[in-house]
């Protein structure tokens, strides 16, 4: 007869198998269910907690991924397993020095995880517009994985930041050619169309979107918004008030999944809903729309240009005067922005050209993508004074958010005011800002 425990540690191997089968087939939602099988069968297995960190981390729960990676270090200590995880968790949210400096060790020792090891280095590379980098990976991924979609759908992401849209294009038809239920390729070339004022095109691939994936709600808004380019307000006031009965968070996921960054879920269908009202010259019922659509997104363009027409409309002339003012300054700092990307093709490592993307990112456009840029700016120059005295602000700012942001603040201060007692005793000063 056999003992309980080796009956349980058959099923608790199952049940990381199957978690690692869904993790491959990239599907971290059904992994987190097998693991949560496992861990109620034994909550200190090293192995299940490795691979929740790794299941956390693709779905892109950073702050879940990194609670549970220092629960296997407890367990385990700093194995291989470990350190690869932490590079590829450090590399998530785009410092990815680590990562780029064990890369081609891993994967020329790692074939199983040579795909997730990819996509998350490539990914990196691209929040911090290290294109080159990535487009070099990609060659070899998919020469390695030639039915694998996600190649041409990434290497359609990097054209379209580029704007060069039809190599986009043809990238992300080439990804539905691999597999036509790849909904973020299809999302992809809605949001393209619509850019290029093909309404009808991008419809066709939303719906295409909506048929296959239970991540719905941006194709939806997107939809609502052809519905409204064609007139048909109440078709796309429907599909927008389904979107609008989700948890933001929920909604958050959505636009990860569909390669859209996470701040989209806080305002689109609010943004979407406003101008519909807006375009009916219901100006009241917009406005109860777009307000707090700018209070979940408070750097949204177009919810500005919105809100300004709004407000002139109403008479409320000194607030449409202040966010003109912001708008101009926001579109002024968008040409700047490129002007320096532009600069950055010819010199990417450039430490000064980081810090004032990072800047102008922060202060205008996403606080995500800001810090990003900045955090870059550090790992090449890791006293960089007016990067450590821009981070202290904003960590200062958003004390009320967590004691992440606390802990932040704190290092960053201190680290800028030293470096400001270092510069005013020095015979020589720095220009560092």
């Amino acid at each position: 007869m056999s003992s309980p425990v080796w009956g349980r540690g058959l099923w608790i191997s199952l049940f990381q198998d199957r978690a690692v089968q869904n993790l491959l087939e990239r599907n971290p939602e059904n992994a987190l269910e097998w693991l949560a099988y496992a861990q109620a069968l034994d909550d200190q297995n090293p192995t299940t907690k490795i691979l929740f960190a790794r299941a956390y981390r693709k779905s892109r729960d950073v702050e879940q991924a990194y609670s549970v990676l220092m629960k296997y270090y407890e367990l385990a200590g700093s194995t291989e397993e470990y350190l690869q995880e932490q590079w590829l968790l450090k590399a998530q949210i785009g410092d990815n020095a680590d990562l780029q400096k064990h890369l081609s060790e891993l994967l020329i020792k790692d074939q199983a995880d040579m795909q997730d090891i990819c996509e998350t280095y490539v990914n990196s590379c691209i929040l911090n517009y290290q294109f080159n980098d990535a487009l070099k990976i990609l060659e070899l991924w998919e020469a390695d994985f030639p039915e694998d979609p996600l190649p041409n759908f990434m290497r359609g992401k990097i054209y379209e930041h580029e704007r060069a849209l039809q190599d986009a294009i043809k990238e992300f038809q080439k990804t539905l050619d691999k597999d036509r239920t790849y909904a973020p390729a299809a999302y992809s070339l809605a949001r393209i169309q619509l850019t290029l004022k093909k309404t009808e095109a991008a419809m066709k691939y939303y719906q295409t979107t909506l048929a296959n994936t239970k991540f719905k709600s941006p194709a939806k808004v997107g939809l609502a918004r052809c519905y409204r380019l064609l007139n048909q307000n109440q078709k796309a006031k429907q599909l927008l008030l389904e979107v609008l009965e989700k948890d933001v968070k929920e909604l958050q996921k959505e636009y990860q999944v569909m390669g859209e960054p996470k701040f989209l879920a806080n305002s689109a269908a609010h943004l979407e809903m406003g101008t519909l009202e807006l375009t009916a010259k219901n100006y009241e019922a917009a406005l109860k729309w777009l307000e707090p659509a700018a209070k979940a997104n408070p750097r949204d363009l177009g919810i500005k240009n919105a809100l300004a027409i709004v407000y002139s409309r109403l008479g409320r002339k000194q607030e449409a005067k202040e966010l003109s003012q912001t708008i101009k300054e926001t579109n002024n700092a968008l040409a700047e922005i490129q002007d320096l990307l532009d600069q950055m093709r010819k010199e990417p490592p450039n430490p000064e050209l980081r810090f004032q993307i990072g800047k102008a990112y922060l202060k205008y456009i996403s606080e995500e993508q800001g810090i990003v840029w900045l955090n870059s700016v550090l790992r090449s120059l890791p006293h960089h004074r007016g990067t450590h005295i821009e981070l202290a602000r904003y960590y200062e700012q958003n004390r009320a958010r967590g004691e992440s942001f606390e802990r932040l603040a704190k290092i960053h201060r201190e680290k800028a005011n030293a470096l400001t007692k270092k510069t005013e005793n020095s015979p020589v000063k720095s220009d560092q800002k």
